[in-house]
């Protein structure tokens, strides 16, 4: 009787610690902050810089998990959003065309520096990763500055909570685990925590997160173009949108300056019928 076959792959179990951030400890490998290292333990990548990105209420004691982002070797921005509903259902513009229904989940959502093009990646039950929808380029909203996606968020508490030790579990191949768990040591221990002050929710509001990348960043961003789509079926009660709005932009500096992030956060008037919903 022949032995029986060595295992090729490895199952690890490996844990976040957020210290002093989060309250609780608890094991979810679909987490926004653990989804960026499957890209290091499945595919062997290294996810560049992590920023772990969470939002609190003005007045709040406690966070929410936003997302993480990613600034990867290769000149790409990835954003995996902390929503625990992450159904693509739709994308909507600005302009009067009919909404392209779409299906799947959300995985991450890319930005190539180089190109200003997009893509969504969803994940399907098996784990396994597909681009689900490829943007065009993404519009230069001002000199410099391009919209990259917005969140919708009818409620906040549709936001996962932030942990103080998150656990998680990933497979990877028996003969590069060491080189996996080093990296996975080393870049973890390079991440960062990013806050973002957010209002509170009043009743009849919604509240959407708009994210811009800038590529002047050293200009003063006194306006933006509104995220805000027209009348989508996500919504209840259309919206009456400007076309552009006071910025109150909060940045997150990316390679050493030559990148940011800018996020605007609004809250609107409107009744959102889905928790999430995803505009580009």
């Amino acid at each position: 009787m022949s032995a029986p076959k060595k295992s090729t792959t490895s199952s690890l179990r490996l844990f976040i610690d957020l210290n002093r951030y989060g309250t609780g400890e608890f094991e979810d490998s679909q987490n926004a902050i653990a989804r960026p290292w499957r890209r290091l333990f499945q595919d062997g990548t290294d996810p560049g810089e992590i920023y772990y990105l969470t939002v609190t209420p003005s007045g709040a004691e406690s966070s929410r998990v936003l997302g993480s982002l990613c600034k990867t070797s290769g000149g790409r921005l990835l954003f995996f959003p902390g929503c625990r509903g992450r159904d693509l259902n739709s994308r909507f513009t600005r302009e009067n065309i009919t909404p392209v229904v779409l299906t799947g989940i959300v995985d991450h959502l890319t930005f190539d520096i180089a190109d200003r093009k997009a893509h969504i990646t969803e994940v399907a039950e098996n784990g396994d990763r597909r681009v689900a929808l490829n943007l065009p380029s993404r519009p230069e909203v001002d000199s410099g500055l391009y919209a990259w996606f917005g969140i919708t968020l009818r409620k906040l508490e549709a936001l996962e909570s932030v942990p103080r030790r998150l656990w998680f579990t990933a497979e990877c191949p028996s003969s590069d685990v060491e080189r996996r768990r080093k990296l996975f040591r080393e870049a973890g221990q390079a991440s960062r925590i990013s806050n973002l002050e957010i209002s509170q929710l009043a009743p009849g509001t919604f509240m959407q997160i708009n994210f811009f990348v800038d590529l002047q960043p050293a200009q003063t961003r006194r306006t933006t173009r509104s995220f805000l789509p027209k009348g989508p079926p996500e919504l209840r009660k259309e919206v009456t949108v400007p076309q552009t709005m006071a910025a109150t932009l909060q940045s997150l500096e990316l390679d050493r300056g030559a990148v940011m992030v800018r996020i605007h956060p609004i809250a609107w008037e409107g009744d959102p019928v889905a928790d999430v919903g995803f505009g580009f």
